[in-house]
């Protein structure tokens, strides 16, 4: 006895799965493009969209301006002397006194210098060039990168601590808007919005479309199979 109880829909149903199926095996193909996939393909289109549009850099340093003659005096522990040392040669370069004392750095120089310096450092990173802060600080970019937002963390809390409250807040913005794309968006390529409105338009609405065509497929199968959804009877006392 067959179970098709509704030969249409159950073959429209199991068309537009099928479509689906390779539609699918057609995507995770590697032809997008240095050997991607479709998925890693559009991965890749969204962050570079997203990092598009998070430039802040001009922002940030408006903000580093205005700390432009404040001086800070803080003591911040690192986890290690050998990063204490890598610590030291950021707020060296940036203009700073250090003092380092095994994993303990005493830092005292001008804060807006020191925000501008760590603008321009992932300005650079932004632009997915680590080359000027290897030849500043001897070692990795992105390390650099990676303990600029260690070692503000650590003065982060030392201003808290001193109820240094605005300065706290402007370095905070500077982590957020400036260091933390740098580092998070470092060797993704740069794409606007405004100038890949097709591509973008094509992903969403292929996503939506594809979405709802699995959903209609399993819809008309089911149907065509008999299996339904409905509502319980109602009991009649």
């Amino acid at each position: 006895m067959s179970v098709v109880r509704n030969k249409k829909t159950f073959v429209i149903g199991v068309s537009m799965l099928l479509t689906f199926v390779l539609c699918y095996v057609g995507m995770m193909s590697p032809n997008f493009g240095n050997g991607r996939n479709g998925l890693q393909y559009a991965d890749d289109m969204f962050n570079s969209l997203s990092k598009g549009s998070a430039y802040f850099i001009d922002e940030s340093q408006k903000v580093a301006d205005g700390q432009i003659g404040k001086n800070i005096n803080l003591a911040i522990k690192a986890s290690s002397p050998e990063e204490a040392v890598k610590w030291g040669e950021l707020y060296t370069v940036a203009g700073a006194d250090v003092t380092i004392n095994e994993s303990s750095l005493t830092i005292n120089g001008d804060y807006g210098k020191i925000l501008g310096a760590v603008v321009t450092d992932s300005d650079f990173m932004y632009h997915n060039d680590s080359q000027p802060l290897e030849k500043k600080y001897g070692y990795d970019g992105r390390e650099a990168t990676y303990n600029w937002n260690s070692s503000l963390k650590k003065i982060d809390a030392a201003l808290k601590a001193k109820s240094q409250f605005q300065e706290e807040f402007d370095l905070v913005k500077v982590q957020q808007k400036a260091l933390e794309p740098a580092y998070n968006y470092y060797g993704v390529e740069i794409k606007k919005v405004s100038e890949n409105k097709f591509s973008l338009a094509f992903l969403l609405s292929f996503y939506l479309i594809y979405t709802v065509w699995y959903g209609f497929g399993l819809y008309y199968l089911f149907d065509g199979l008999g299996i339904v959804v409905a509502k319980p009877k109602k009991k009649t006392a």
